[in-house]
């Protein structure tokens, strides 16, 4: 019984892990989507830009109003790629270097790159590990039961 127990444990804490590592490559897959989108819309707006100066140029048409309301478009898309960006590098665990901005390790102190010192992260408990936490506690108590009530 034993055997087959620890065999039960183990396969689903192998099903656990690739449910949490498919649940990390979709979440992966969103962002890079959103970020190409974004970066689409921002290529049509700077396009946009362009088309409006010229014509301003050209033919002396003031579309300052215009050109400013494609501008505070591409601020926004700029901001949502930024945040986007960032939020891939908290899920792939790694950090751009501030200085070279080359992409690192987010465990890293020094850039490898150019040596510069990094910002150390702050452990931010998740609450995925507390719920964990809180279903081993239950397990072992359960244990804890069934082994008394086999010892009595």
């Amino acid at each position: 019984m034993a055997f087959i127990d620890e065999f039960k444990k183990n396969a689903a804490e192998v099903a656990d892990r690739a449910k949490k590592k498919t649940t990390e490559i979709t979440n992966i897959a969103k962002i890079n989507l959103n970020i190409k989108s974004n970066e689409a819309k921002l290529a049509a707006v700077y396009e946009e830009i362009g088309r409006l100066f010229y014509s301003a140029e050209r033919e002396g048409v003031d579309n300052t109003a215009d050109i400013a309301v494609c501008i505070m478009k591409a601020d926004k898309f700029v901001a949502d790629i930024a945040e986007a960006k960032k939020e891939l590098a908290k899920l792939r665990k790694v950090k751009t270097c501030g200085e070279c901005g080359a992409e690192l390790d987010i465990n890293f102190a020094f850039c490898n790159y150019c040596g510069a010192k990094q910002e150390m992260p702050v452990e931010e408990p998740e609450a995925e590990e507390a719920e964990e936490a809180e279903e081993v506690e239950e397990i072992v108590e359960i244990a804890i039961e069934e082994e008394a009530d086999d010892a009595e």
